[in-house]
């Protein structure tokens, strides 16, 4: 399997209140350098978490995954 659907949401880092709704990214771990190999959906979390926070360390907005579910 090698598409995941990754749904994210983005919260205010100081009041963890959302911002916004949660969006449904579909992530090809064929195609993506970033996912490229990983099959497990903790993994999946972890990077894309890790890649959008660090992204902009200073930023007013953290990003947390809600879920990552195999698409068929």
């Amino acid at each position: 399997m090698t598409m995941f659907a990754v749904k994210a949401m983005a919260y205010d880092r100081k009041t963890m209140k959302s911002i916004g709704r949660a969006r449904v990214e579909n992530i090809d771990t064929r195609t993506n350098s970033l996912f490229r190999g990983v099959s497990n959906p903790d993994e999946i979390k972890m990077r894309y978490e890790r890649f959008w926070n660090k992204l902009n360390p200073h930023s007013s907005e953290v990003v947390y995954v809600l879920s990552v579910k195999k698409k068929k």
